[in-house]
């Protein structure tokens, strides 16, 4: 399996993740807690985001 922190391009934090949807840290936290949005959970309290699955989380979502 590939190093998921490897390449911090793809992967990103809850700041980062939160800042590039532009959306509070807080709502963003609680749609991890309530899966609303796909996460990896490296550790009980390490999470990143795939930038990849977020734009297709977001593409899925867009309303025309």
């Amino acid at each position: 399996m590939a190093n998921l922190t490897s390449d911090s391009s793809n992967f990103m934090t809850y700041q980062q993740a939160a800042t590039w949807l532009g959306i509070p840290l807080g709502t963003l936290y609680s749609w991890v807690h309530h899966k609303r949005i796909p996460h990896i959970r490296l550790a009980s309290r390490m999470v990143r985001f795939s930038r990849v699955n977020l734009e297709k989380w977001l593409r899925e979502r867009t309303v025309l």
